[in-house]
C-alpha cells in the first residue's frame, strides 16, 4: 500500500470514530438510561451514519463512555426479565 493510501485509510478510521462518538454522546447524556444493547446501538449507528467498521464503533463506544463519564455503560444492558425479579 502506498504511503498516501495508508494515510487516507487512517484518516477515514479516525473520522469514523469521531462521527460515532459524536452520535453516541447524546444517547449517553447524564441521566439517560441505557435503552439498548451495545450491538443494537451499533446497528442503529450503521443505519444512521452509513458503513462504519466494528473496530471504529468499539473505539468510539469507549471514547464516548469516558468523555461522558458514563462508566455504567460498560455494563451489559440487563434484560427485562432480570429487571422484573
Amino acid at each position: 500500500m502506498l504511503k498516501h493510501e495508508r494515510q487516507a485509510s487512517i484518516d477515514k478510521a479516525l473520522l469514523d470514530r469521531k462521527r460515532c462518538r459524536d452520535w453516541l454522546m447524546p444517547h449517553m447524556a447524564l441521566g439517560s438510561p441505557k435503552a439498548l444493547t451495545k450491538e443494537q446501538y451499533r446497528q442503529l449507528a450503521l443505519a444512521e451514519l452509513g458503513p462504519i467498521s466494528k473496530a471504529s464503533f468499539n473505539d468510539a463506544w469507549i471514547w464516548a463512555i469516558e468523555e461522558s463519564q458514563r462508566q455504567d455503560w460498560y455494563e451489559p444492558k440487563r434484560s427485562r426479565k432480570e429487571t422484573m425479579q
